[in-house]
């Protein structure tokens, strides 16, 4: 089974480069137009750092959760592919995991308000080793099929046992 959340990755993208021209912007006008800015959008500066906070912390968000992930499970290797979409050409921000079917033990699936990560378990010769992948912008219905496949690799190792 093949499943990728490129639909969701074009969007942040584009929202990625908005946010950081519309703050880009707000901090250039604040300087430019001093108090005029502040008069007319924020009536005070009990309003005007916070949006701007506000608007830091939402690119901090989009940095760190819009990744590029791509599961491919056909074939005797599993592969997890992470990659960022902001800021992926200047970092090494890919991730590829590729693990043989039968070494897989468990999953687990951590799911919070705004983030939501896929950890593996399997072995390698006699130790036990844990990835962790970001599936926060998978879809609902792909991570139900990526649950359906990845319990039907283990169903499938514990009956070889």
């Amino acid at each position: 089974m093949k499943l990728n959340n490129h639909r969701f990755v074009k969007v942040i993208f584009g929202v990625s480069n908005f946010s950081m021209s519309f703050f880009l912007l707000i901090i250039f006008l604040n300087y430019q137009l001093g108090q005029q800015l502040d008069q007319q959008f924020f009536p005070s500066d009990n309003y005007f750092y916070p949006a701007l906070i506000g608007v830091g912390l939402w690119l901090i968000y989009i940095y760190f959760v819009g990744k590029y992930f791509k599961y491919n499970s056909e074939g005797n290797l599993v592969s997890f592919i992470n990659k960022g979409v902001t800021l992926s050409k200047f970092e090494g921000r890919t991730k590829i995991h590729e693990i043989k079917k039968d070494k897989i033990k468990s999953y687990r699936i951590t799911n919070l308000i705004i983030y939501r990560r896929l950890n593996i378990v399997y072995s390698i010769k006699n130790s036990i080793k844990d990835i962790h992948t970001n599936i926060s912008l998978l879809s609902p219905r792909k991570t139900r099929y990526l649950k359906l496949s990845l319990d039907k690799i283990i169903a499938k190792n514990q009956t070889n046992l």
